[in-house]
């Protein structure tokens, strides 16, 4: 075997040695590099649905607080009211404003007619990590789902009542809060508390019965 055939059979065995650790070399950072998107895809997905959820629960207490600030409103109650006496269907009893562990009942004037109509109470309560909204002055009070527990679980709901008598007339403000999670995960949960001021004051005379 001459000097040249030699030569040309070990540059041939480098070139080849080369070529194989070049591409175990990019094997790794091909591994490495779709680990890093894998991760960085998780965490987007992670952060839109706790976007979501965030999303999800805000409107709802959105909603339920432009609810209970029209709590016990009567398109009468000019002539009804004073400070010492209330006269009309929405201050009468527990069913126009109670509070009882995590429920809470309300109702107004929805067609500002001065009477309640057997549509005219409203509620939310927790039940089976799903908010439900009362829709009727019946005994069973209809109550529906607002929420899906499939898409967001409600662990918990609380009101704390606050009232003071300003020149003869008692004024509310509601604390409620809401705590949610992702249905498929219990550690990823979110917050929200909101401050409710009722709008309408009744007469101080009936604190009793609805500041208890």
């Amino acid at each position: 075997m001459t000097a040249e055939h030699m030569s040309s059979r070990g540059e041939s065995g480098e070139t080849l040695m080369g070529l194989l650790v070049g591409l175990s070399v990019g094997l790794v950072v091909l591994a490495a590099g779709s680990a890093l998107l894998a991760n960085h895809l998780r965490g987007h997905r992670m952060a839109l649905q706790d976007s979501h959820l965030h999303h999800d629960l805000r409107s709802a207490m959105d909603w339920m607080a432009r609810e209970l600030r029209k709590a016990q409103y009567s398109a009468s109650a000019w002539e009804t009211r004073s400070p010492t006496v209330c006269e009309d269907a929405f201050c009468d009893g527990p069913e126009d404003f109670s509070i009882e562990g995590h429920r809470i009942e309300f109702s107004h004037d929805r067609n500002h007619n001065g009477e309640q109509d057997k549509n005219e109470c409203m509620g939310f309560r927790l039940t089976g990590q799903a908010l439900h909204a009362k829709r009727s002055c019946s005994a069973s009070g209809d109550w529906l789902a607002i929420t899906d527990s499939a898409n967001l679980q409600i662990t918990e709901l609380r009101w704390q009542l606050h009232c003071e008598q300003h020149q003869g007339w008692l004024r509310r403000r509601v604390e409620m809060a809401l705590t949610a999670q992702w249905p498929t995960d219990a550690s990823r949960q979110v917050s929200l508390s909101h401050t409710v001021h009722l709008r309408n004051d009744l007469p101080a005379s009936h604190q009793a019965l609805f500041c208890p």
